[in-house]
C-alpha cells in the first residue's frame, strides 16, 4: 500500500487515537468495573464466567470488524461491476437504435431500386440508343447518359456501404450483447459475494446477542457512549464549517448526517433492495454530493480515486475526497480540523470521524467540473 505523505504520517503518529475505543477494549473495562463494584450475594457471577464472556464478545466483536471491511470492499466491487455493467448497456442500446435506422434506410433503398426495376421490366430498359434518340445534341446526351451511369453507380455503392455497415453493426451487437451477459454474471457473482458476507455477519451478530445480559449490557454502554462522542463530533464539524466563508460542497454534505448506510446506496430512490428511501454507502454519499455541484463522480472509490486529481494533506480544503485502503475500498470527504465525514458501514448513519483515527489513508483527491 502507498505510504501517506509525511503530514499525514506524522498526523497519524501523534494521534492519541481519538476515534472510537474498540468493542473489545469497552468490554475489557466494563468487565473489570463489574467486577469490583458487583455486590457479592445472590446475582454476583463468578469471575471467571464474566471475564471468559468477556472475551467470547471480544474476538465476536472484533469477527464482526473484519467483516465489516470484506463487506466494504464487496460492495465497492459490486459498484464498479454495475458501473461497467450500465456503460455496456447503454452502448448496446445505441447500437440497436443505430442498426434499426440502417435496417430502415437500407428497406427504403431496396423498395426504390425495386420500383425501378419494376418500371424497366414494365417499359422496357432504356438504351443509350433512345436516351441519343431523345436528346437535341449531342452534349445533352452526354449529360443524360452521365446522370444515369451515375445514379446507377451510386445506388450500387450505397447499397454495398449499407450492406456492409449493417454486418458490421450486428457483429458488434453480438459482441457487446456477450459482454453484457458477462458482466451480469459479475455482478451476479459480487451480489452472491456480498450475500455470503451478511449471512455472516448477521451469524456473528446473532451469537453476539446470545450472550448473557451482563455482556448484552456492557455492549449496550459501549454503543451509547459511542453514538454520544458521534453527535458531539457531528456539532463541532458544523460548528467549524459555519466560521469559514467556503466550503459549499463540505456544508451541503452535512446536510445528510444520520442518513442510514446500506451497500450500493446513492441517495434518495437509489437503496438497491428499496428497504431506505435515502441511504448511501460510501462512494454513493460522495457522488451524490457533488453531484449537486454538477461534478459528476463514478460510484465507486477506486475509479474516484483514479481520476481525481492527487493533492497533499497540506494542501487539503473542505470538500476534498480522502480514501482508505489500497486500492481504496472506502472514501469519505475532508472538513476541514482533521475531520471528515463518511457513510461508514452496515448497521451506522452518515457521521463525522477523525481522520487520525484512521491508519490506511491512500490519499487526498481534488475535483472540478
Amino acid at each position: 500500500m502507498k505510504q501517506p505523505n509525511a503530514q499525514t504520517g506524522g498526523m497519524m503518529r501523534a494521534s492519541k487515537k481519538m476515534a472510537r475505543n474498540t468493542v473489545a477494549a469497552a468490554l475489557a473495562m466494563c468487565a473489570a468495573i463489574m467486577l469490583v463494584a458487583a455486590p457479592v450475594g445472590l446475582h454476583a457471577q463468578p469471575a471467571g464466567d464474566i471475564a471468559s464472556k468477556s472475551q467470547q464478545a471480544a474476538q465476536v466483536a472484533q469477527e464482526i470488524n473484519a467483516l465489516d471491511k470484506e463487506m466494504s470492499v464487496q460492495t465497492e466491487a459490486y459498484n464498479r461491476v454495475k458501473i461497467d455493467l450500465d456503460a455496456i448497456t447503454d452502448k448496446v442500446e445505441v447500437t440497436q437504435k443505430r442498426l434499426s435506422e440502417i435496417q430502415q434506410s437500407l428497406k427504403t433503398r431496396r423498395n426504390l431500386l425495386n420500383g425501378r426495376a419494376a418500371s424497366m421490366y414494365k417499359n422496357g430498359r432504356t438504351s443509350m440508343l433512345e436516351v441519343l434518340l431523345k436528346t437535341k445534341d449531342f452534349s445533352e446526351f452526354l449529360e443524360r447518359a452521365d446522370y444515369m451511369s451515375r445514379v446507377a453507380r451510386n445506388d450500387a455503392e450505397l447499397v454495398d456501404r449499407i450492406k456492409s455497415t449493417r454486418d458490421s453493426v450486428q457483429l458488434l451487437d453480438r459482441q457487446l450483447n456477450e459482454q453484457r451477459r458477462q458482466q451480469q454474471g459479475l455482478v451476479e457473482q459480487s451480489e452472491a459475494k456480498r450475500i455470503q458476507v451478511e449471512t455472516k455477519l448477521g451469524e456473528r451478530q446473532t451469537l453476539l446477542n446470545g450472550l448473557n445480559q451482563d455482556i448484552q449490557r456492557m455492549l449496550a454502554s459501549e454503543q451509547q457512549a459511542q453514538r454520544a462522542g458521534d453527535e458531539a463530533l457531528n456539532h463541532q464539524a458544523e460548528d467549524y464549517l459555519s466560521t469559514i466563508p467556503n466550503g459549499a460542497v463540505a456544508k451541503a454534505g452535512l446536510r445528510y448526517l444520520g442518513v442510514v448506510y446500506h451497500w450500493a446506496g446513492a441517495g434518495p430512490g437509489k437503496c438497491p433492495t428499496g428497504v431506505h428511501s435515502i441511504c448511501f454507502d460510501c462512494s454513493g454519499l460522495t457522488m451524490y454530493v457533488y453531484k449537486l455541484y454538477g461534478i459528476d463522480i463514478p460510484h465507486n472509490a477506486a475509479m474516484q480515486f483514479n481520476r481525481g486529481i492527487k493533492i497533499p494533506l497540506s494542501q487539503a480544503r473542505p470538500g476534498d475526497l480522502v480514501y482508505f485502503g489500497s486500492p481504496p475500498h472506502h472514501c469519505g470527504m475532508y472538513l476541514g480540523n482533521d475531520m471528515f465525514l463518511h457513510a461508514p458501514q452496515t448497521g451506522d448513519v452518515v457521521k463525522v470521524s477523525r481522520l487520525s483515527s484512521r491508519h490506511d489513508v491512500e490519499g487526498l483527491c481534488r475535483f472540478s467540473k
